[in-house]
């Protein structure tokens, strides 16, 4: 059996943590390998027992951490040792896995330079194998998209059978609020990032949808109660969940809504599209990024304009695209002026195309094999 060490952010709560643990638990349920967990903060300070394989997720932050806590813990005589001792640390594992995202069309030199201090590199998209090898990445790069678990697609609809699990309250009201008012929701999800996720795009868009049809609310899923986004629309009727959801209560509220919103300017993969038409929800993209690997193509709409990304970030200096609030407004009347045959074909699309691929259990085998070499 594989054994490896998997080191990842465990002291806060981040998108990787959420990667990195269902990367664990299906490969020690599939008895695929024997993994030994490390917070990214011990790093710098642990020496194996065992000759493991080694998976830093992700790669550039917990690389990067690793190297300055090193350093900073030499005198002036022996920082001109390192690379000896960077030598001498590399040979206690087997290989060094990078695990890492693009959040732009390009890295920065920096952290190109990191990545190629990795024996092979794993990314989720096509998009980023292809951000990676035109920045200067050399060593193989390969694509492990994200997933679902594979529950995502047999759960019959949460609201139209008896429940399996208590629901969450909130998400009880908005049912019964959709039922009383009759209402279409728009899920878009603001876990964080406002302009990278697209939210200046997403406002535009329900500000319109407002003024030319009254069957429309948005459903924002939050962190924090009364956010400052959605203090924005809440004089426009929109609605708001925030906290913590098991995948239960997840499935739940993607089963609420009749269109996912994933307005992203950038990302590496971005899961609330995949998850939405795991469950077979319509769910709207741009057409440029790395949500086309999943997102069929009745569901994309026009990119817009060419933007950057991110202002003075040090790994993901490139750019990416807002959606075309024109085009998807467009899509969106067509889409619920058309439920039913949208709602046919994503769940044709989920059935044929996503549940073969986009599982957990079957990410992992492919993990596995990719270290295996």
């Amino acid at each position: 059996m594989l054994s490896l060490l998997y080191v990842y952010p465990q002291f806060h709560m981040v998108s990787f943590t959420l990667v990195a643990r269902k990367h664990i638990e299906y490969l020690r349920r599939l008895g695929l390998a024997d993994v030994h967990e490390l917070d990214e903060l011990s790093l710098p300070s642990y020496v194996p027992h065992l000759r493991y394989h080694a998976v830093l997720h992700p790669w550039v932050y917990v690389y990067h951490r690793f190297l300055q806590v090193r350093l900073n813990a030499l005198n002036e005589n022996l920082k001109n040792r390192f690379n000896k001792y960077l030598e001498w640390w590399r040979s206690n594992f087997n290989q060094l896995v990078a695990v890492d995202v693009c959040d732009s069309d390009k890295m920065s030199d920096y952290a190109v330079n990191l990545l190629n201090e990795a024996d092979r590199v794993v990314v989720p998209s096509n998009y980023c194998v292809e951000v990676y090898r035109s920045s200067g990445v050399k060593k193989p790069v390969h694509r492990i998209p994200h997933g679902v678990d594979p529950e995502w697609y047999t759960t019959p609809n949460v609201w139209e059978v008896a429940p399996a699990k208590a629901i969450n309250p909130s998400l009880l009201e908005v049912y019964l609020y959709k039922l009383r008012k009759k209402k279409r929701l728009l899920l878009f999800w603001l876990w964080h990032s406002e302009e990278r996720k697209g939210w200046s795009e997403v406002r535009l868009l329900y500000e319109r949808l407002v003024r030319e049809r009254g069957d429309v609310v948005l459903l924002l899923k939050t962190m924090t109660p009364n956010s400052p986004a959605f203090q924005q629309v809440m004089h426009l009727g929109a609605i708001q969940v925030y906290g913590w959801l098991s995948d239960y209560d997840k499935i739940a509220l993607y089963d609420l809504a009749d269109v996912t919103l994933m307005f992203s300017r950038g990302g590496a993969f971005e899961a609330n599209a995949l998850e939405s038409l795991a469950r077979g929800v319509p769910a709207i993209t741009s057409d440029k990024g790395p949500w086309i690997d999943y997102v069929p193509p009745f569901l994309q709409v026009k990119a817009g304009e060419r933007v950057k990304v991110f202002e003075n970030n040090v790994i993901h200096v490139g750019y990416g695209y807002k959606v075309d609030v024109e085009d998807a407004l467009n899509k969106i009347h067509d889409i619920l002026e058309n439920y039913d045959d949208y709602k046919a074909r994503a769940e044709e699309w989920r059935g044929k195309t996503l549940s073969s691929e986009y599982r957990w259990d079957v990410v992992v085998n492919k993990l596995v094999k990719i270290i295996q070499g």
